[in-house]
């Protein structure tokens, strides 16, 4: 009998060792977007709170992808990494976890999974919503005596004429960014060649295939146009400003307008929590066109064939059915859901986001990120050198068409 309960004790303490060191596991984690790292921080503690796993997480962004892809060169995949939506799929298919048939896939809202879909599987996670257009410190814009908001170029460049007679600097242009450039750039451009007819997969095989150079769409003179406009009224050194600089100054009321997205709400509010801001359309030439960006963009994907691959596959089934997981996004983040019934976030660039839409204000994919992976850092310096005065507009689009060949023709 004494031998039988040995035996029976051994076994519990197998069992036991077992269960603890499954509920000790440590996943890698690589992500970007720094301005969330509190919010990444406050998830992680809860997570290891309720199951006991751990996320290691490392948050870059500058030289993430350079960082991401010597990781899985070398084999040194992390069980969790972020990505861009659409080309990336194509760009990491080889690595990644198939989602397809996971439950909580159907929690999630379909619009969110057009970007993150290729040949029919879901290859990537859509973590947040986002919108992006110029936002303004509606304090500065009233106290300037500016009522009508405006949808144009020419109305734009009314309003800088006019804050600057108030000795109010329009812009912190954030140029020193490479990633503000492209996007602040394909916003002018949004509103695609009629003969499109917003159909962006088109437009984008075009351009892959060479039948369409940026050379020869015309409303590129729009998107110089919009940035020459912002680099004359933003400040003395426009190519030093970064993200928090922007942020900093419109929170403070130094400027009254900056090109970012609704991630930047936070950023602003740490300097300012009393702020009051909201959404311009991007101006265009044509008043009824002018809209904002609306996509899922920013990925979650799980590595495959990885030891630890399931117990990513749990945390994110985890993050979109717990009560904890469900409200992180709207209650944390601060900023709009993929998950179906999700609450709407209280913050004031999501409301207006969502005010817009019920509007009907133009909405437009991020068809940017169809581009070849690369593009987007490739394409954010050329617009440097050219707002630096290195090159002229001919010669910037140039190396913009050579560049997208090569990377089209790297894939």
């Amino acid at each position: 009998m004494k031998k039988v309960l040995m035996v029976l004790a051994a076994v519990v303490f197998v069992l036991v060792g077992v269960a603890v060191q499954a509920q000790s596991k440590t996943l890698s984690v690589l992500f970007y977007s720094p301005e969330l790292q509190e919010q990444y921080n406050d998830m992680i503690q809860q997570y290891q709170k309720e199951t006991g796993v751990k996320l290691d997480l490392t948050v870059l962004q500058a030289d993430y992808r350079s960082v991401l892809t010597a990781r899985l060169n070398s084999g040194d995949t992390p069980d969790i990494f972020m990505s861009s939506a659409y080309a990336d799929n194509e760009t990491y298919k080889d690595y990644v976890y198939d989602l397809t048939k996971e439950d909580f896939i159907k929690n999630l809202e379909p619009t969110a999974l057009t970007g993150v879909t290729l040949d029919g599987k879901v290859l990537g996670y859509p973590f947040l919503v986002q919108s992006h257009s110029f936002i303004y410190n509606k304090k500065v814009f009233k106290d300037a005596g500016i009522t009508k908001l405006p949808t144009t170029m020419k109305e734009l460049e009314a309003v800088c004429v006019k804050l600057q007679a108030k000795g109010i600097q329009p812009f912190a242009t954030g140029f020193k960014e490479f990633w503000v450039l492209p996007q602040t750039a394909w916003q002018a451009l949004a509103p695609l060649p009629a003969a499109y007819n917003g159909d962006y997969a088109k437009f984008v095989a075009d351009l892959d295939s060479g039948k369409l150079r940026f050379q020869d769409i015309k409303e590129m003179s729009t998107v110089f146009d919009l940035l020459d406009l912002i680099k004359k009224y933003g400040g003395n050194k426009p190519l030093e400003s970064d993200f928090n600089d922007q942020c900093a100054a419109l929170a403070n009321g130094k400027v009254a307008m900056i090109h970012q997205g609704n991630w930047a709400e936070g950023t602003i509010r740490k300097t300012n929590p009393d702020v009051q801001i909201g959404y311009l359309v991007g101006p265009t030439a044509d008043a009824g066109k002018a809209g904002i960006m609306f996509d899922s963009n920013q990925t979650i994907r799980i590595a495959k064939d990885r030891p630890n691959t399931q117990a990513a596959v749990a945390w994110l089934r985890w993050l979109t059915t717990s009560a904890y997981g469900k409200a992180w996004i709207p209650s944390k983040i601060k900023q709009i859901s993929p998950i179906r019934g999700a609450a709407a976030p209280d913050a004031q660039l999501a409301q207006e986001t969502s005010a817009m839409l019920a509007k009907n204000v133009p909405s437009y994919s991020w068809f940017y990120q169809r581009f070849p992976t690369g593009a987007e850092k490739d394409f954010g310096s050329f617009f440097q050198g050219y707002l630096a005065g290195q090159t002229t507009r001919a010669q910037t689009l140039a190396a913009i068409d050579s560049d997208y060949a090569k990377l089209v023709a790297a894939r």
